[in-house]
Order: C-alpha cells, then sequence, then structure tokens
C-alpha cells in the first residue's frame, strides 16, 4: 500500500487525528481511509514514491533472489547419497 504524508492546515500542529501521529504539523500513513478523511478535509496529501528500485548486484553479479549454482535452493530437501538407507525414527510398538 501506498504511504502517504499529510500535512495539516495548521503548521505547528502536534498530535494525533484519524490515528495519524503529527508532529510539526507532517504525518504519513498507508491507511487508504485517513487519506480519504484528510482529502475531505482540506489536509496536503502527498503520495510517497517508493525507494525501491531495481535490484542491485550483490557479490560476484548475484542478485538477492539467485542461489549460487552450486547450492540447492532453499526450500528443496537435501538429497540422499545413492546406497543409503533411510530408517523411522519411530520406536516400535512393544
Amino acid at each position: 500500500m501506498p504511504r502517504h504524508i499529510i500535512e495539516t492546515p495548521v503548521a505547528e500542529y502536534a498530535g494525533t487525528v484519524a490515528g495519524v501521529r503529527f508532529t510539526a504539523g507532517r504525518g504519513e500513513t498507508d491507511d487508504e481511509n485517513a487519506v480519504a478523511y484528510f482529502q475531505r478535509q482540506g489536509y496536503t496529501v502527498t503520495p510517497v514514491e517508493d525507494d525501491v528500485g531495481p535490484e542491485e548486484p550483490l557479490v560476484d553479479g548475484l542478485t538477492g533472489d539467485t542461489a549460487p549454482v552450486d547450492e540447492p535452493p532453499v526450500d528443496s530437501a537435501p538429497t540422499e547419497p545413492d546406497g543409503t538407507k533411510r530408517t523411522s525414527r519411530r520406536t516400535p510398538a512393544k
């Protein structure tokens, strides 16, 4: 949800209106109902541009959403070497 900067009609207002805390006449919210209220009441409402841009490469040109070629993805189960027999950890009934 986009964030908005809200400026009160009274420049130095400090307090809470519609669940938004104001200091020196400025506050921030992502509540669309509060934004609509402030617009109806004559507050200045400015959308905040997200600073999230294209993902920057990490080390060696890899991005944060890719795993190195020699490592399996995190959500995959580790494979057993050939010939390894899996046994149950449950204790047999007596």
